[in-house]
């Protein structure tokens, strides 16, 4: 009974997402369903007509974006293989701590090339648009910010306002 209880403990925790030695769980830096570059290929595509992006540059986006994708899956899935057979030496008491730190460190290169991935791509599509496509882009982008906080703010005041603006023109 102890030898079987022994034997599922390290499949249980494997199972819960425990990132070895930070006690927490494992993240994907936000690359879900959506990939490395969903949401900035999202974003450019829904402001398609007021940044003036052609079929041709669309396309090209399409591309970038989808081999970003690919890159970033492959490489994620290297890191959990690695993260893995680390939480797997981990449990083997014959593992020898030079092998453990190795397996660390190979854990957290394969983390660092997921992210450089998606710099890359997101510098990659950047670079599809013209000089003047990434102003108007920058423009829409805080336009939208701007936009979406401003009203936002005056109906708290004016709702706050009644009851606290004679107390303070006081």
């Amino acid at each position: 009974a102890l030898g079987s209880a022994l034997l599922a403990i390290p499949t249980a925790w494997a199972d819960t997402g425990f990132r070895c030695g930070q006690g927490h769980a494992m993240s994907h830096h936000g690359h879900g369903q959506t990939g490395v570059t969903g949401h900035m290929l999202r974003r450019l595509l829904s402001h398609q007509q007021e940044i003036g992006l052609s079929d041709e540059q669309v396309a090209k986006l399409r591309s970038v974006a989808l081999d970003a994708d690919r890159s970033a899956i492959r490489a994620s899935a290297d890191r959990l293989v690695s993260e893995r057979e680390l939480r797997a030496m981990m449990w083997d008491a014959k593992a020898e701590m030079p092998a453990i730190e190795a397996k660390v460190k190979e854990a957290e290169s394969l983390e660092a090339a997921v992210r450089i991935i998606g710099i890359r791509a997101k510098r990659e599509l950047m670079a599809v648009l013209t000089p003047e496509q990434q102003t108007k882009l920058k423009a829409v982008r805080h336009a939208s910010r701007h936009h979406e906080r401003a009203p936002a703010q005056p109906e708290r005041s004016r709702q706050s306002d009644p009851q606290e603006s004679p107390t303070s023109a006081s």
